[in-house]
């Protein structure tokens, strides 16, 4: 089978070549071509050749530009290969400063703007359009923002929100330095207004200073010169500074004579601070920059602690590159955002009355204080976003900082022609607090204490082809994963799972003699589980993995975790191990149920040591949000946040007793769905900070041989489990998105078995709806239960339980797995190769080894390319599989 052979020649027209090492990024000027040809047997590799030969005068040789690592020498057969292929043109003033087997990077000295090669695929990705000065949409700031490649909001003293980009108050005033490395590039910024020279001269000195401590130590040349420079105001008898005359040749006078004498900074200070001249105001921040071509992908980086600003400024965020890869308004394609499963904004969608798509990743932080909580939003679960053109894409991975991180994008029409999609990253956050003094009241702001100050980096892949698209993304995004987070695949004889949840005991509200007092309800015995389990089994359900929630500490909403206490309604330490026995001899999976991030309220052994601070000071607390008015019910009692410090201590303590009474399994109901701060302000707890805690307790878990069910499924817990509930299986709905896809799904099918929300629990709870999903996304299907009647969540605060009486559904259920597993039960090891929608309400999954199925969703029956799917059905196809 012959291989792909792409050969590059890059045209180079410079006055001199290879004459010097020395760098100057402001003044060399390239003019060169790539050309991409396809050819088959032999690798790729990359020439250089040399179109104009010039003898280089010593100018040239100082102003030699960075060469990029290439064979200087091209061959004639090379050269007529490269005349009759298309060629990329790296735009004038572009310099190749770093180059492997599969990237260039090129840089824009003056304007730092970057571009990547994609030799594979002949493709070049740029920082920023090239075309934005004919945007006929932008003006003004919108129009500079344009040549942006990262920006900071910030706060000052005042509470003024401020901006800062790197083009407007850094490289439109020279106010950077860059540094070539291996692989790479370092871009140093200083952001902010440029200090004057002529502010290190005292605007007033006094009379007396200025004779005695100035004019005295000169000569007289010199006493003449200042004497130009400062007027005397006799009046308050003081000289002046002219700052008319301070420029050029006359401020450089000054400073050599003023430093000549040993006028100092001290001296500077005391003079100034006599007539109350403080210092300027300006505040400026520098940003490092960094960017590398490593394994074939390209990484920009902000180094840990590589941000300086003075104290005086509250940085709240920073966007990175937001305007990488951008599309016009003529393209097609759409950006992938990490919303839910996986959502599609297609490229000029015209939906600029939409708010621009951003979304937090894993969730919002629970230790900041939200009031309202108008739309329940589906959580970004993977950190990563990109663009497909058709042939070519890329897809972004959020490789460091990604806990603090955000996804935005916009399309084109509303402040540009371009279609965008980047990353932003939190570095503080802030709270508003009202403060009353009788009939006055103000609101001042309080920022977290100890700002965000770990690493940030975008890992960027570049794809091609088929891999072009959202299903390529997941591939690609799995393969990292592999590579670099240790996911491992299913084994061969992984059978289809059915995910039950049985809900053990609730806290009910009781009375006697007219008052209430708390008590327990059991809904589900350990006894009357191996009931359902046995009942399950007898309509030919098999692999079960069982989640028992409510079954210690006082029921679902258990008391604090650090030890276990059976509940002995439900049956006891005994009860609980022969349910566990009984699982073991039917090779089920038994995963109870626990709740290591949230108190519940009123649990015991809850000390406000524990919890997690706000911005504020206080405690972070949790309350329930009113579904009519959208804001939060403080009549209710309050959960609290636990703290990250306090997380490991539990889990620990919890282990000991897991371990003591023999339970192989455990199902994490918060560890793998949140990620919460501790704004303490002698010690902040930031969420990258928490999601090292966390991942920590996740090793300790799996090290102990407890096999792991999580909830949610956040990315950073795939390597520690087999089994995530309750996982995405669509999107928000967010106005300006226009479709949801099951990238989620496509990322982990063959490495981790998953399950939406309880099929009886979801707002559509028609299973033929539910199963087709199921089919579609290569999901299992997934119940909650219980045993006890309907009756007993009367008065409890667990409406929502009422739909789980599992009598309703067992059958049922029963029906639909069976019906599931034999179109999934032989491919749980494979991988989701491609996904496609194929017309409105038809999708088609190909899985690893070529098996197919399409999906009909709509009413009426659909016929694509002569195959034919009934209504509300599906059809398998692909190899031998029957149709």
């Amino acid at each position: 089978m012959s291989k792909s052979r792409t050969t590059f020649a890059i045209t180079i027209m410079i006055g001199s070549l290879l004459m010097t090492q020395n760098v100057n990024y402001a003044e060399s000027v390239y003019e060169r071509a790539v050309t991409t040809t396809v050819d088959s047997e032999q690798p790729h590799r990359s020439t250089v050749a040399e179109t104009e030969e010039t003898e280089a005068s010593p100018e040239q040789k100082t102003t030699e530009s960075i060469q990029a690592d290439a064979d200087p020498s091209i061959t004639k057969e090379l050269a007529n290969q490269a005349a009759s292929h298309n060629v990329i043109t790296v735009p004038d003033g572009m310099e190749a400063i770093a180059e492997n087997e599969e990237l260039i990077l090129y840089l824009q000295p003056e304007t730092t703007e970057i571009a990547t090669l994609d030799k594979q695929h002949g493709e070049i990705w740029f920082s920023n359009p090239q075309d934005r000065e004919q945007d006929a949409i932008a003006t003004g700031y919108n129009k500079s923002q344009l040549n942006v490649q990262l920006e900071l909001t910030y706060y000052d003293n005042a509470g003024n929100a401020l901006k800062y980009d790197n083009y407007t108050h850094s490289v439109q005033s020279g106010q950077f330095e860059i540094e070539k490395v291996e692989d790479g590039v370092n871009i140093v910024y200083t952001l902010g207004e440029v200090k004057s020279d002529i502010e290190a001269i005292p605007k007033y000195i006094s009379e007396e200073r200025f004779r005695t401590l100035i004019l005295e130590k000169l000569e007289e040349k010199d006493q003449k010169e200042l004497e130009k420079r400062f007027r005397y105001d006799e009046q308050n008898k003081r000289y002046e500074r002219r700052d008319s005359s301070l420029k050029g040749v006359g401020l450089s006078k000054v400073t050599r004579i003023l430093e000549s004498i040993d006028y100092d900074e001290v001296q500077i200070a005391i003079d100034k601070e006599a007539y109350g001249e403080g210092e300027s105001g300006l505040e400026n921040v520098v940003v490092p920059v960094h960017y590398r071509l490593e394994d074939g992908r390209l990484r920009v980086s902000i180094p840990e602690g590589g941000i300086q600003y003075p104290d005086s400024m509250k940085i709240q965020s920073l966007s990175l590159l937001p305007f990488f890869g951008a599309s016009g308004s003529s393209e097609e394609g759409y950006s992938l955002v990490p919303d839910g499963s996986g959502s599609l904004i297609y490229f000029n969608n015209q939906k600029t009355y939409a708010s621009p798509y951003s979304t937090t990743l894993y969730g919002g932080d629970h230790a900041v204080n939200q009031l309202t909580q108008i739309q329940k939003e589906q959580k970004a679960r993977i950190p990563v976003y990109g663009m497909s053109y058709g042939d070519k894409g890329y897809l972004a991975i959020i490789d460091k900082g990604d806990a603090v991180a955000s996804v935005e994008a916009d399309i084109s029409g509303r402040l540009n022609q371009y279609n965008t999609v980047h990353s932003s990253f939190t570095l503080s956050s802030m709270e508003e607090v009202t403060l009353t003094n009788g009939w006055r009241s103000s609101t001042v702001k309080r920022f977290q204490a100890q700002p965000f100050h770990n690493e940030m980096a975008v890992v960027f892949e570049f794809l091609g082809g088929d891999n072009a698209s959202y299903s390529g993304m997941a591939s690609t995004y799995r393969d990292y994963l592999v590579e670099h987070k240790q996911l491992t695949r299913l084994a061969d004889d992984t059978a289809l799972p059915f995910y039950v949840e049985l809900i053990g005991g609730i806290p009910k509200k009781k009375f006697f003699l007219g008052i209430p007092y708390n008590a327990y309800e059991p809904l589900t015995t350990f006894e009357e589980a191996q009931e359902i389990l046995k009942e399950m089994q007898s309509y030919g359900v098999s692999d079960i993995q069982l989640r028992y929630s409510g079954w210690f500490n006082g029921g679902i909403q258990h008391d604090m975790p650090q030890s276990i206490d059976v509940d002995k309604k439900l049956g006891g330490a005994q009860g609980l191990q022969s349910l566990q026995a009984y699982t073991e001899q039917n090779g089920f999976g038994f995963y109870p149920d626990v709740s290591f991030l949230e108190v519940y309220p009123e649990a015991k052994a809850f000390k406000k040591s524990y919890a997690s601070r706000q911005v504020t000071g206080k405690l972070a607390q949790l309350f329930p949000y009113r579904i009519s008015t959208f804001t939060r019910d403080e009549e209710a009692s309050p959960g609290y946040v636990v703290s990250p410090q306090a997380v490991p201590g539990i889990v620990d303590g919890f282990m000991q007793d897991h371990i003591r009474l023999g339970l192989s399994g455990v199902s994490l109901r918060d560890l793998g769905d949140q990620l919460n701060s501790d704004f303490n302000r002698t010690n902040v707890v930031n969420r990258e900070q928490a999601k090292k805690v966390v991942v920590e307790q996740l090793e300790q878990l799996h090290h102990s041989d407890a096999s792991l069910l999580v909830e949610g499924g956040n990315v950073y817990a795939s390597a520690y489990t087999r089994h995530v509930v309750d996982a995405p299986m669509s999107n928000s709905g967010f106005n300006i998105t226009d479709e949801a896809v099951p990238f989620f799904q496509l990322v982990y099918h063959g490495y981790i078995q998953y399950a939406g929300k309880a099929w009886n629990m979801a707002d559509d709870q028609y299973s033929l709806v539910q199963m087709l999903r199921a089919i579609e996304t290569g999901s299992a299907p997934y119940y909650t239960w219980f045993y006890a009647d309907p009756s007993a969540i009367k008065m409890t605060g667990f409406d929502e339980l009422y739909s789980a009486d599992y009598r309703r559904w067992i059958q049922e259920s029963a029906e639909r797995y069976e019906q599931i597993s034999d179109v999934l039960n032989d491919v749980q090891n494979q991988t989701i190769v491609k996904h496609e929608k194929l017309s409105d309400g038809v999708y088609q999954t190909t899985f690893e080894k070529g098996k197919t199925v399409m999906v009909n969703y709509n009413d009426v029956a659909a016929n694509i390319n002569g195959v034919s799917v009934a209504a509300k059905s599906y059809r398998v196809g692909g190899g031998d599989m029957p149709e």
